[in-house]
């Protein structure tokens, strides 16, 4: 005994040793990766962090299949070649991932001569078809070890070398992602895993879980007894409720004290779940945390049981009195739907499905055992992974059966087969929904800002920014008290509140969870209502935050020849409780592109250009600014379009309207009818010259009607004798005369106006008979130079059609 003792305390000081610095390897990263739960474990059926014992007396018959790690993997035997196949997958009705399952097994070294001769033998190591699967070894036996195990059988050395995966540890994603470099490592990795686990539950917390569960106890005050198990002995009893019509997976984490009485001496476990349909509904995981046990050993009379139990009617809930010491299935027995029955070490056809479900959700974590762990119990199968960080584990097939993953941070020896279906039976890792919810752990990410990029249009309304935000998963352990995102925008930017637009990962609108406002030196705030940080569904979904808007350029860049694009950075700021997180900066750009013109139109009333027109151009956005024109013979009435106004994406048409005037282009000032002797008969004279014509302009509407009239301001008078000639002046027109009198206006000529141009009334009074003649009768005339006026006058007329 004083031998064994000093052996245990060499043993105890070495693995201190080895334990510390373990710690300081995984110290960093306690958290288990994503994708592997229980840590490099995961993956495996049997994991033992230092030797892998197979009694291959015992198992030389038995089929041994599925994943197994170890720093050592040995034989306690000489039965020789196994008879029943070890890794081999033929005949199987499964059809397995060759890329799980390969390689079969990895270790450092292996030792002993039965498990050298597996490794070797023929029917080892098979997949489906016959192809070989492979084994990672470390460190090869030696020459010698190999010579004694295979002097029998040497053709089956080279057997033993082809199914060597000659890989690195590095090429092993379970050991990478757990930063796992080398077999020493493992040990350490199994008991940090258990240690996560063990400290989401204590003395004050014994029961923890996700929003997919209602509640659920364990009954720690009160003994509870199955009268239906051999002696009535107690339970540990684990009820839990689910969530009615819950969607997501359920986790639960629950501490059993052994320094409670009826813990520790308790020789059924039965586990309840209620709202649990197994049939559609994913399974719970369950992780039960066993602690403060002086030893564990599933022994005797011990039974494990498991029980679903669907939802009851409206707003009915199943009772939990389990602290009460009442035994909920004897209370419910009638709407029991068995998932684990406790009779045997088989499992029935009818439970088959059900039973493998639960075990690959259920997880025992013996934290803090050190003494070793036996399953001998010869009522009940032990169901789920078996954790055992400190301590090792022995599995006697004769005595009891675990069915699930086994993982020791030390030994585990196993005389107990596994077939190729027990082998599924390892923890489920695919669906494993991860623990955010309850550890708080999932800390709150940064948010995420991106800027549009567009061609400015002026102040047309856009999507500026968008500034994506994931809310943790809802923990009741660490609730989220407030919650607020924040955005100081660039002076340029303009987001009204109305138009903040906020939606859910499935394009959902989600406003209704957020309360918008605005404050000075346009800071735009985004904070969760206080009813949305106690309802469930606001959590653990990403939201996306539009802010719509406009962006105000300055003229002066706009102007600028040199600049032809901006960019505004922005970032958001989210805080959560008392922390702050920082987005990304994001850019806004602005490309400036050219706007469509703006034609300015001079017109009149007949839409006819009388003037050119002006071609305005700039980048949208910048401000243009029509002119009128003084334009002659017009006056300006009336425009159409916007004078002023900003380039856009369309053309633009400004018309200034003129309206025309009817006028004289020019007016004779003196007419001569020549020079001529007295005459004692009547005389008519002809114009025989004129310092110019008549003309007229009319620049109205076509078609307007105008008339020339002429009146005799002063007639024909003698400069020297003041004679007058009396109704001496006439106009002739076709033939015909009409006399111009004083205060009596002619008719010159009326028109009808067909163009603007210059009309020359008088251009051939000097060349046909048209015109004025002065008409001198007989002895009226006196010798003198006779002078006249006419006032010429214009008048706009109704035509007579």
């Amino acid at each position: 005994m004083k031998k064994n003792h000093v052996t245990l305390l060499i043993l105890f000081f070495c693995l201190l040793h080895m334990i510390g610095s373990i710690d300081e390897v995984f110290a960093e990263d306690v958290l288990p990766p994503t994708s592997y739960p229980l840590g490099v474990s995961t993956k495996t059926n049997l994991t033992a962090g230092g030797t892998l014992y197979f009694n291959t007396d015992q198992l030389q018959e038995k089929q041994l299949v599925g994943q197994f790690l170890a720093k050592n993997i040995t034989s306690n035997g000489s039965s020789g070649l196994s008879k029943g196949g070890f890794q081999n997958y033929q005949n199987s009705n499964r059809q397995w991932d060759l890329e799980q399952i390969d390689p079969a097994v990895v270790s450092e070294t292996i030792t002993g001569s039965d498990i050298i001769r597996w490794y070797a033998n023929s029917t080892s190591f098979k997949y489906l078809d016959g192809e070989d699967l492979h084994y990672y070894l470390g460190n090869l036996p030696t020459e010698k070890e190999m010579n004694e195990a295979l002097q029998h059988y040497p053709a089956l050395k080279e057997k033993f070398s082809e199914r060597r995966n000659n890989d690195s540890l590095t090429s092993f994603p379970s050991f990478v992602d757990n930063g796992i470099t080398d077999f020493s490592q493992v040990t350490g990795n199994i008991q940090s895993i258990s240690d996560y686990y063990a400290t989401l539950t204590g003395s004050d917390q014994t029961v923890v879980y996700n929003s997919a569960v209602q509640t659920a106890e364990i009954n720690t005050e009160h003994k509870v007894v199955n009268p239906n198990d051999w002696g009535g002995q107690s339970s540990i009893q684990i009820n839990i409720a689910l969530k009615k019509n819950v969607t997501e997976q359920a986790v639960v984490i629950i501490d059993v004290d052994g320094q409670i009485d009826h813990f520790k001496n308790a020789q059924d476990i039965s586990i309840n779940y209620t709202n649990y349909d197994p049939d559609t509904m994913l399974p719970p995981y369950v992780f039960i945390n066993y602690k403060h046990f002086p030893s564990f050993n599933f022994s005797g009379s011990t039974f494990f049981h498991a029980t679903a139990y669907p939802s009851l009617p409206g707003d009915e809930e199943y009772r939990f009195e389990g602290n009460q010491g009442v035994f909920f299935e004897g209370k419910y027995a009638s709407k029991a739907v068995p998932l684990i029955k406790s009779d045997s070490h088989t499992i029935s056809d009818e439970l088959k499905d059900k039973t493998y479900k639960t075990a690959t959700h259920l997880v025992h974590n013996f934290n803090d055992e050190e003494n070793e762990i036996q399953f001998r119990s010869n009522a009940s199968l032990f169901i789920g992974t078996v954790l055992a960080p400190r301590t090792s584990v022995t599995l006697d097939d004769t005595q009891g059966r675990v069915l699930g993953s086994v993982i020791s941070g030390y030994d585990i020896h196993t005389n107990m087969p596994i077939s190729m279906e027990e082998s599924t039976a390892m923890f489920d890792y695919d669906d494993f929904p991860g623990l955010g919810d309850i550890t708080g752990g999932e800390e709150v990410e940064e948010p995420s800002k991106v800027g549009a990029k567009f061609d400015y249009a002026g102040l047309e309304k856009r999507e500026l920014y968008t500034i994506t935000q994931k809310i943790p998963a809802y923990s009741s352990r660490f609730p989220i008290q407030n919650l607020k995102i924040t955005d100081t925008l660039a002076e340029t930017i303009a987001v009204a509140v109305e138009d903040v637009v906020i939606k859910d990962e499935t394009g959902s609108a989600a406003d209704e969870y957020f309360a918008i406002s605005q404050h000075a030196e346009n800071e735009l705030t985004v904070e969760a209502k206080p009813e949305s940080l106690i309802t469930e569904s606001f959590y653990g979904k990403v939201y996306t935050i539009a802010l719509n808007g406009n962006v105000k350029l300055s003229q002066e860049a706009l102007i600028d020849p040199n600049i032809n694009q901006i960019q505004i950075p922005n970032t958001a700021v989210t805080t959560v409780n008392d922390e702050t997180k920082i987005s990304n900066e994001a850019l806004l750009t602005v490309d400036f592109v050219q706007g469509k013109p703006v034609v300015v139109n001079y017109l009149n009333e007949d839409g006819q250009e009388i003037a050119p027109p002006e071609i305005l151009s700039g980048k949208v956005g910048q401000n243009y600014l029509a002119n009128a024109k003084s334009i002659s013979g017009y006056t300006l009435t009336a425009v159409s379009g916007n004078e002023s106004g900003i380039f856009s994406n369309e053309e633009q048409t400004v018309t200034y309207m003129y309206q025309g005037y009817l006028a004289f282009s020019a007016v004779p000032t003196q007419i001569s009818f020549g020079t001529h002797p007295l005459s004692n008969k009547e005389e008519e004279y002809k114009i025989e010259s004129k310092d110019q014509d008549i003309v007229v302009k009319d620049t109205r509407t076509l078609g307007s009607n105008w008339q020339l009239r002429a009146t005799l301001s002063r007639p024909l008078t003698g400069n020297k004798t003041h004679h007058v000639l009396s109704d001496a002046l006439f106009y002739v027109k076709d033939g015909r005369s009409v006399p111009l009198r004083v205060n009596s206006s002619a008719i010159i000529e009326s028109a009808v106006t067909t163009t603007h141009d210059d009309y020359n009334v008088t251009h051939d009074w000097t060349t046909f008979d048209d015109g004025l003649n002065v008409v001198v009768k007989s002895g009226d005339a006196l010798a003198d130079q006779y002078s006249g006026e006419i006032s010429w006058e214009l008048y706009d007329v109704v035509s007579n059609d």
